[in-house]
């Protein structure tokens, strides 16, 4: 399996497995995703098997929707499955054509109900306002009742792209003028929080900004071939769903093993969106999730035949389990590793002939031990039935230095090129 890892990539530094690039890019730039790779990775996956159109691109883990939106501009057929209500929406609203004609009237109409503004449900919820003894909260009243007055408004849209693209810019605007920003697996108070004064004027500076630049992009990069996105569990999906037959080319990215909960770092804007609503919603949510975290109490896995590389790896952290910062993790390791060989296998009984599998990964570091996903896959993907053609180092990232793994100062980003065909 280690020949197979070429650490003189071609594509290698050149900032494929992040999404960095994707703030200025049209439509990208309606959402910073930041858990994203860069379109022009896949790109250079189009290019390399030689999709043609009519053809069908996938992504079993679509996020921000860079696969799809991708494919669409450049004209392919694509479907994206997604679990995450919010990031869902955010995909499917990237990839919308709208009448700009239409616009100015509800542009203006809705500044008007926002003026007027209306009570926020978040008012006084968990740590969304502020509120009797709680030090620190992510919106301010004002900026939260401005959001609801717009969303109310947009509700009553007829067109259903454009009203979709309206709440993206009131979610965008709301985040931007949120007292927390998004930082690795958490959010983080900005510096001077409580002195940035965010409010209704600055909401609405921010929302006509974001609404510009909507329009702009809609004009300047229409959408060539509409995609399709699939909300759900895609272990789920993968199998029940018939739209997903034949594709040529899947590139996609799983959650990294590092027991970041996704659901959690996009929390607010799924209680903004009112795509949950309760606590409780929001755990059921994490069920439907790839097991890469320890924050839910999931089925225990079953299999463990993953190679010797994921034998040695596994002996070692359960020889040395005062090292880790949770008990599960031994578990988690397991369970994330079931899962991909399950999504795997259905991802081979959906493909092509020849089709090909482009898949972003992050080793990482458990008690003081780099795990090698991307070996550990390569050797789980021929399980599966996949041929193996190559794993591409992207780049070495470096790594925050903890007490559980003091030693290990950079994990390896790459991307497991797997073939139908031998």
């Amino acid at each position: 399996m280690i020949e197979k890892l070429n650490d003189n990539f071609s594509l290698k530094n050149g900032g494929y497995s992040n999404s960095e690039d994707t703030t200025t890019l049209p439509r990208h730039r309606w959402y910073y995703y930041k858990e994203g790779f860069s379109p022009n990775l896949v790109e250079k996956a189009i290019e390399h098997v030689g999709v043609k159109k009519g053809e069908l691109i996938i992504d079993p883990f679509n996020g921000g929707g860079t696969t799809t939106l991708t494919s669409s501009l450049l004209g392919h057929n694509s479907i994206g499955i997604e679990v995450n209500p919010f990031t869902s929406f955010l995909s499917d609203a990237k990839i919308k054509n709208a009448d700009i004609s239409k616009f100015k009237n509800i542009e203006s109409d809705l500044l008007q109900f926002i003026e007027r503004s209306a009570k926020s449900p978040l008012l006084g919820y968990s740590t969304f306002s502020e509120k009797e003894n709680l030090k620190k909260w992510l919106f301010n009243d004002s900026v939260l009742n401005s959001f609801e007055a717009g969303w109310q408004y947009s509700n009553s849209i007829p067109s259903y792209d454009i009203r979709k693209l309206i709440k993206l810019a009131l979610i965008s605007s709301a985040m931007k003028n949120g007292n927390a920003k998004r930082d690795g697996k958490c959010l983080r108070y900005r510096n001077n929080w409580d002195k940035n004064s965010f409010n209704k004027d600055t909401f609405n500076e921010t929302l006509v900004n974001s609404i510009s630049i909507i329009k702009d992009d809609i004009q300047s990069n229409p959408i060539q071939s509409r995609s399709k996105i699939l909300k759900g569990d895609c272990r789920i999906v993968l199998e029940s769903s018939d739209e997903l037959k034949n594709f040529k080319l899947c590139v996609t990215s799983p959650p990294y093993l590092n027991t970041f909960d996704y659901t959690d770092i996009y929390r607010p804007e799924l209680f903004l969106g009112k795509f949950i609503q309760t606590s409780q919603k929001l755990y059921d949510l994490r069920l439907e999730t790839v097991r890469s975290h320890v924050q839910a109490k999931w089925n225990m896995p079953i299999m463990n035949d993953f190679g010797l590389l994921y034998e040695q790896t596994i002996k070692h952290i359960n020889e040395n389990k005062e090292n880790l910062m949770h008990k599960n993790i031994p578990f988690m390791i397991q369970a994330y590793f079931e899962d991909m060989l399950n999504i795997l296998k259905m991802l081979k009984a959906k493909a092509a002939k020849d089709a090909q599998v482009w898949f972003v990964v992050s080793n990482s570091a458990y008690a003081g031990l780099e795990i090698p996903v991307d070996l550990i896959i390569g050797d789980i993907a021929s399980k599966a039935g996949w041929y193996l053609k190559e794993i591409g180092v992207l780049r070495y990232v470096k790594k925050r230095k903890t007490k559980y793994s003091p030693n290990v100062t950079e994990l390896r980003e790459s991307v497991i090129i797997l073939s139908a065909l031998k």
